[in-house]
């Protein structure tokens, strides 16, 4: 008897090891079929074998969307290094200066476009905005985000601030008036707690009325100013220094006004907004600002009642450049690698044995290092990190093609 129970006790036991020989069989091969994310340094080291191209780039964000998701890292990387300077600040002007920031701050936004240009804060790049809507449309001036498609919105800290406790949200442009100097952004992730402003009438509008302005002038976020109206102009023509030439009912204001309050509210007594600031005549302390009835037929026609949540879906498209080389690499789990190497980046296409995609790493000539993974249905890549020449390193989050919310890398 105790041999057999000995004997039964042994097979159940070579049982045992079979099963878990088995499974972690199955384990490792799932671990194969999947793989780990490749260092770019990884990738680079690759054996390649030139190829023909890479056809299989639908879905896949485009150079153009790499090249987005660049400049509003870099918008990022500049707003983030402005947050921890801000202070909410004292405000020594009385009651209802008080009143009117507290109430009406949190409506107000920074807005970076990412290309600053030599870091400083005019004509374009870094300005204003003020949130017209809880479904997330952002008013603010045209030469603010001319010429381009995409802006990082930053909404107002709560006291001391640091990028990590405020995330950026990015906006698409969704409507443009060069001529009234307008535009209106709208969040592609939009939070739940925005606060949108209040809204004045013209007929409300006196001269000599005290008003209220909050923007970054020169950077320096969340500023408060007062002063009054002046005048208010018909049909006023204005031209800024790259030859735009504007016109729109203004507002003429005696405040103080500098680079980054473009796109800033002008308030009333009870927060409402008046105006958006515009332009500085400099040498004769004239500041203007265009007149709300200018604003309310802006929005009329291009402020939506509801939006859609997510970004729209791009695909790659086109038939490549003739400057581009593509070559490939097979890992031995099965991975391949395609490479393409163009005057803008070097991309690496991960795709598992199954010809899905795994993941894209990309560089520019100028040593910005894109990676993204976790690919989405819709397209494009759920995580992105990426790199900056001057060792800032970010996170971004995305429903589509291009990053729609970034945060610094912890």
């Amino acid at each position: 008897m105790n041999a057999i129970v000995s004997d039964r006790l042994l097979a159940w036991k070579l049982l045992a090891v079979g099963f878990f020989v088995v499974f972690s069989g199955i384990d490792a091969l799932g671990q194969a079929s999947s793989g780990q994310p490749l260092y770019l340094s990884e990738l680079k080291a690759l054996s390649y074998q030139q190829t023909s191209q890479f056809s299989n780039k639908s879905g896949l964000p485009s150079n153009q969307d790499l090249a987005d998701t660049i400049r509003l890292a870099r918008g990022y990387a500049l707003g983030s290094q402005l947050l921890p300077k801000y202070r909410e600040p004292i405000l020594t002007r009385g009651g209802t200066g008080v009143s009117v920031f507290r109430s009406a701050s949190p409506s107000v936004v920074l807005v970076i476009v990412g290309d600053v240009k030599k870091e400083q804060f005019e004509p374009t790049g870094l300005g204003t905005g003020v949130v017209i809507n809880s479904t997330g449309d952002i008013l603010t001036n045209w030469h603010v985000i001319a010429g381009y498609s995409s802006a990082v919105v930053f909404l107002k800290p709560p006291g001391k601030a640091t990028a990590d406790e405020n995330s950026a949200y990015v906006a698409q442009v969704t409507a443009q008036n060069s001529v009234a100097d307008l535009a209106l952004l709208h969040l592609v992730q939009a939070p739940s707690a925005l606060a949108p402003i209040l809204i004045g009438t013209q007929s409300s509008i006196q001269v000599a009325e005290d008003i209220h302005v909050i923007g970054h002038p020169n950077g320096n976020l969340w500023s408060y100013s007062t002063g009054v109206i002046s005048q208010i102009r018909a049909s006023y023509n204005w031209t800024y220094e790259d030859g735009s030439k504007h016109a729109a009912n203004v507002l003429q204001l005696q405040t103080a006004i500098s680079p980054g309050n473009s796109g800033g509210p002008v308030l009333d007594d009870q927060g409402k907004l008046l105006g958006l600031i515009a332009m500085s005549e400099e040498g004769q302390n004239l500041n203007y600002a265009v007149a709300v009835d200018v604003i309310q037929t802006f929005l009329s026609l291009y402020v939506k009642p509801a939006r859609a949540a997510t970004a729209p879906i791009r695909t790659r498209g086109g038939g490549g450049s003739k400057d581009n080389t593509y070559s490939s690499s097979h890992l031995k789990d099965g991975r391949t690698v395609y490479k393409t190497v163009s005057p803008d980046f070097s991309e690496y296409v991960v795709m598992d044995a199954a010809g899905k995609t795994f993941s894209l790493t990309a560089e520019t000539p100028n040593g910005v290092i894109l990676s993204a993974s976790e690919p989405i249905s819709s397209g494009g890549f759920k995580q992105w990190s990426i790199e900056l020449p001057n060792g800032s390193k970010l996170r971004a989050e995305a429903s589509g093609a291009v990053p729609e919310r970034f945060s610094s890398s912890q």
